[in-house]
């Protein structure tokens, strides 16, 4: 796999560092456009930079925080994530509404709001001490979807997965 180096520093970077919140956006808009080209790149791994502080706070390895661009194109083609949702990843995991245990891995849920979306909570999946190639040990943004039904904050609330909230 190709790992893609972004700034060691991104959630500082991106909020005060035009330039390389434009080179995320850029790498987003070129892997969604070769897998639109029918030229897909899902070997790319984009390196988000270190795991935020809220999730190492709540007991996530202090790793690299890595994105595949196989699950960018999930997002984008499967769950119908905007481009614009996936470019705001960094920070949208940077500052989460709140933060869940996974009933089903070891990976944790961290939940956002989106105006205009308020039936439908948008989750990212976070995966800690994911191997990524041969030996790379990092946390890895799994997937990011809309839940759709009843919002399953309430359950999971009541089942005691909730880590923290804002």
């Amino acid at each position: 796999m190709r790992a893609v180096q972004l700034p060691a520093n991104l959630y500082e970077t991106l909020s005060y560092d035009p330039l390389a919140a434009d080179n995320y956006k850029a790498l987003v808009a070129v892997l969604i456009n070769s897998e639109v080209a029918g030229k897909p790149q899902h070997e790319v791994v984009l390196e988000l930079g270190p795991t935020p502080d809220i999730l190492v706070q709540h007991g996530f390895p202090q790793l690299p925080l890595v994105l595949k661009a196989k699950n960018i194109s999930k997002m984008f083609f499967d769950h119908g994530m905007t481009k614009g949702l996936i470019e705001r990843i960094p920070d949208l995991i940077a500052n989460p509404k709140a933060i869940y245990k996974s009933t089903t891995t070891g990976s944790v849920l961290v939940t956002f709001e989106v105006k205009g979306m308020q039936s439908a909570p948008i989750i990212i999946a976070i995966h800690p001490n994911k191997t990524i190639g041969r030996n790379r040990i990092t946390n890895e943004v799994a997937s990011m979807y809309a839940k759709t039904g009843p919002n399953p904050e309430i359950r999971w609330r009541q089942d005691g997965l909730l880590i923290w909230e804002r």
